[in-house]
């Protein structure tokens, strides 16, 4: 069944990427909508793109942005897309297709490294024991669904590449904006699971992401990061999915309408 598709990118003055990101959605049947989160810099402008900026000039989190992007729009389906992300058209028919279950709320792509790895899109919900594991015996960690050839359906898939049904994300209160980077993709997930709604990752050609890694690099990325983790632990959604598992069975006609 033919869906209403907005997709938004949310750019922090990195016009080129978005130029070629915008280069690979030229053919994708879809309203796009594009923020430019820092003021000195310029997002692409071409017609029949909607670009927007804050009034106030302040830079805000991630999930602050995407929600005022889809606030912006209408379409039966939501796409959150990085700006470093490479999508070939081919890829939608397959993601779209998949919200004809109506058992499902947010779908990704299975997604790889520039150089033919299997991206980690696609995951486990994170404990501190399973932090603290990685940290202190970083060979013994593994990709939690090596297999992209295959679909699955893992507690959370990452925020670079997702597509969420609307009629879910407005009844969710959308990402959570009190984190101001990272974990907002997760607490989504599992409260998307919580609402009894299932999160599945597809296999899918074409999706590369060059991931720039910040928190690795960036002290005030990693704070971020650090503080995020430490709201989710502490979240009622987190106590619920990890006391409760993926929730109740799913009510489709409460959410969503069409299905």
């Amino acid at each position: 069944m033919p869906r209403s598709l907005d997709i938004q990118i949310v750019s922090h003055g990195t016009p080129e990427l978005v130029e070629t990101l915008l280069d690979d959605l030229a053919r994708v049947p879809s309203r796009l909508f594009v923020l430019e989160n820092l003021v000195a810099a310029r997002a692409p402008e071409r017609t029949g793109i909607c670009v927007i900026r804050h009034p106030d000039a302040v830079p805000r989190g991630f999930a602050a942005n995407h929600n005022r992007l889809a606030a912006e729009g209408q379409g039966e389906l939501i796409a959150v897309l990085n700006p470093d992300l490479r999508i070939g058209r081919e890829s939608w028919a397959g993601l779209l297709a998949a919200f004809d279950d109506p058992s499902v709320g947010i779908v990704a792509p299975r997604v790889r490294q520039p150089d033919g790895q299997v991206a980690d899109n696609a995951r486990r919900v994170l404990t501190p024991a399973r932090l603290l594991r990685d940290r202190l015996w970083p060979q013994r960690r593994r990709t939690d669904y090596p297999d992209a050839s295959r679909p699955c359906e893992p507690d959370w898939v990452a925020g670079m590449c997702l597509v969420v049904r609307r009629s879910l994300f407005e009844r969710l209160g959308g990402f959570d904006a009190r984190y101001r980077m990272y974990c907002e993709d997760m607490d989504l997930c599992i409260r998307s699971w919580l609402a009894g709604f299932a999160v599945r990752c597809l296999p899918c050609e074409g999706v590369v992401h060059d991931a720039r890694r910040a928190s690795l690099k960036d002290a005030r990325h990693l704070r971020w990061h650090l503080a995020s983790l430490g709201r989710f632990w502490r979240s009622d959604a987190y106590r619920r999915f990890r006391s409760n598992g993926r929730g109740p069975a799913a009510e489709p006609a409460g959410v969503g309408g069409r299905g």
